[in-house]
């Protein structure tokens, strides 16, 4: 029996869920989507329309064709993306018109000569292509959908928007797939874990940096800066804006939207800082969290702090397939908790990470207090993220986080970084 590489688990996963929803097919045209399904990704990803470039049909039946929709200016993508190391997987391409680049692309250029292997690669592709190339995307959908299903197949769309054109085009019967791919996406495949695995290592150095460019003096502006420099040349795309996030006394007010206290002075001692250097490594979100004191710490500081690790390894260990989510959070048995005051500033909660730094398998809107309390069972590859931050004013912060892969018995961390407290210089 053939081993299937991860493109195919994935696509597995996928038509596993479309099964348990009885749909025919699922036409996904966000970013993190298609990427997931295909590997195909585009600079033109970073701009941020609110509408899609690209698209996918999955099918339930696995006698259909995987599709993938491009400009047909960008049929090329597939050839230089796996030059580049990073095939795209489809079985078909179907195409649409951007604005006018893909009529420029179709004029006669008599200087043009193309090397004779790309020639062949490019008619190779050529050759996956179906249908004609329509006026824009959800016309390429619309007809892509008629070729491989009927209208009263339903078929689940990532963007409801998309799905809400396409129905009033031709009568498609539609539907919701956000649920069904968090499902499928909560479970990493083998090839998407060592790519995690490999942020890890990243993550640590990142951290290590991190704590180098701190210290009485230093100006937390050319930190950020020195640190998103550093990320960037890593290969990773720091969180816009910036790397990190500061903690100092979050004017003694936790504002969960508004992590970042400005500072425009040199550290002069005493302040907390909260290093969660967030980035994506290779599509993957990098969600590590460790805290720095600049100068010594008070022992009443480093008591509390050390409390708030008892707690986090207590709540590591139970990270194991067949457990909730919320159940693994509850900290008020554990004794450590005694030692916070008030304990109910600490906030624990454990989420899935991957494509982003939320993806659990939990009902729509993911971000609600129901994710938090009611929580999901773990799975065998799965990968969790664990986050034990007090946010008690009397001494100020005190976080930690890390993110595990979940294997059958129980979890490895991604990072190996300390989670001892940092006391800077």
């Amino acid at each position: 029996m053939a081993v299937m590489n991860s493109y195919q688990e994935k696509i597995t996963r996928i038509r596993t869920q479309l099964n348990v929803a009885g749909a025919a097919g699922a036409m996904l045209s966000t970013q993190d989507h298609v990427f997931y399904a295909t590997g195909f990704s585009s600079v033109m990803d970073g701009w941020l329309l609110a509408e899609p470039i690209a698209a996918v049909f999955v099918p339930a039946n696995t006698t259909s064709p995987v599709v993938l929709i491009l400009p047909e200016a960008s049929v090329i993508s597939p050839i230089v993306s796996e030059r580049g190391g990073h095939p795209i997987h489809y079985d078909r391409i179907a195409t649409f018109d951007m604005l006018n680049f893909c009529e420029t692309a179709r004029a006669e250029d008599a200087h043009l000569a193309l090397p004779e292997d790309l020639l062949a690669e490019l008619g190779e592709v050529m050759g996956r292509i179906e249908g004609d190339c329509k006026p824009d995307i959800i016309q390429t959908i619309a007809a892509s959908l008629s070729r491989h299903v009927a209208k009263n197949d339903l078929v689940l769309f990532d963007d409801m928007r998309v799905a809400a054109r396409v129905e009033a085009l031709g009568g498609q019967s539609t539907g919701d797939a956000l649920e069904a791919m968090l499902a499928a996406r909560a479970v990493k495949t083998e090839g998407e874990l060592n790519t995690l695995r490999e942020s890890g290592r990243v993550a640590d150095d990142i951290m290590a940096y991190t704590i180098s460019q701190l210290g009485v003096g230093k100006s937390w502006h050319e930190v950020e800066k020195s640190v998103a420099h550093f990320m960037i040349d890593r290969d990773v795309d720091p969180l816009p804006g910036s790397p990190m996030l500061f903690g100092g006394a979050y004017d003694l007010v936790f504002r969960p939207d508004l992590f970042r206290t400005p500072v425009n002075r040199p550290f002069k001692g005493g302040e907390i800082v909260i290093l969660e250097t967030q980035g994506r490594y290779k599509n993957f979100w990098i969600d590590i969290n460790r805290t720095a004191h600049i100068g010594p710490a008070t022992p009443a500081y480093r008591h509390q702090f050390n409390a708030v690790r008892e707690i986090f390894e207590t709540i590591s260990a139970r990270l194991k397939p067949g457990v909730n989510t919320a159940e693994i959070c509850a900290f008020h048995d554990i004794p450590a908790a005694q030692y916070l005051d008030p304990p109910e500033k600490l906030l624990v909660v454990a989420h899935s990470v991957g494509l982003v730094p939320l993806e659990s398998p939990v009902r729509y809107p993911g971000t609600g207090l129901h994710a938090a309390k009611e929580g999901f069972v773990v799975e065998p590859g799965m990968v969790i993220s664990i986050d034990c931050l007090y946010f008690g004013s009397g001494l100020g912060p005190s976080h930690m986080e890390n993110v595990f892969i979940v294997n059958e018995t129980g979890a490895e961390p991604l990072y190996d970084f300390p989670l001892d407290l940092v006391e800077t210089a």
